[in-house]
């Protein structure tokens, strides 16, 4: 009998260590599914206070989020974002973009005028697994028009890379439109992400015109991680 090849093993080996991957990265998105309040340990990004805005900031589930924010959250989102899904190949469907951005799964940054306590932007985000691994996927971030251009939307991003950060993430991710140039050089430019690799620039370059989008990300130093490598250099 012949010597066996051992590229069966390799394939096998391979296989286990992705799934043992997986499976690890589902129990990091699991507990940190579990976090009563991700902001606990950020006191300071609860106040926003500059540019004439005064601004009071929260991180809720969405099964926490009364039913008048999930409403303003759609009417908000719908309003600035419908005609940009018809312009592309995704079309817009009410039904499917409010299941989608009100699931359980959802957290929300919300911002509040202090004055009116209305809500006047928020982050939408999940804790998921995305291509084997863990990250906070940003699904939408929006303003209302008098908010705009006061640093309050920088504000709630860089308090979600930190809620990731605290949570264990590995990744902050977002899809935008090729078409939507403010959004690109808001992600590109002042929150310095970079195309992931898994967009179509990286991931298809050939074809890349195909795509109406590009996927965005911004690697997250995990908590957990730098604990450990902080001890490690003491």
């Amino acid at each position: 009998m012949g010597k066996k090849s051992g590229k069966g093993k390799e394939k096998k080996l391979k296989r286990k260590e992705e799934q043992a991957r997986i499976a690890a990265a589902m129990t990091v998105v699991a507990a940190a599914n579990q976090v009563q309040d991700p902001m606990a340990s950020l006191p300071v990004f609860r106040n926003f206070n500059r540019n004439g805005l005064t601004a009071a900031i929260e991180c809720v589930r969405c099964t926490a989020l009364p039913d008048e924010d999930k409403e303003w959250v759609f009417q908000l989102t719908r309003d600035n974002m419908k005609d940009s899904y018809e312009r592309n190949d995704w079309g817009w469907k009410d039904r499917e973009k409010r299941e989608e951005l009100l699931d359980d799964r959802a957290w929300f940054i919300i911002s509040r005028d202090v004055e009116t306590k209305q809500p006047v932007g928020f982050v939408c985000f999940r804790f998921d697994v995305d291509e084997g691994i863990e990250v906070a996927y940003c699904y939408e971030v929006h303003l209302i028009s008098s908010a705009r251009r006061k640093g309050l939307g920088r504000f709630m991003m860089q308090l979600l890379q930190l809620i990731a950060h605290k949570c264990n993430m590995l990744k902050v991710v977002a899809t935008v439109f090729k078409d939507n140039v403010a959004s690109m050089k808001f992600f590109l430019n002042t929150l310095k992400f970079d195309y992931d690799e898994s967009s179509p620039c990286v991931a298809d370059p050939d074809d890349r015109e195909s795509y109406s989008y590009e996927i965005v990300s911004k690697e997250i130093k995990p908590a957990s991680k730098a604990a450990t490598s902080t001890a490690a250099s003491k």
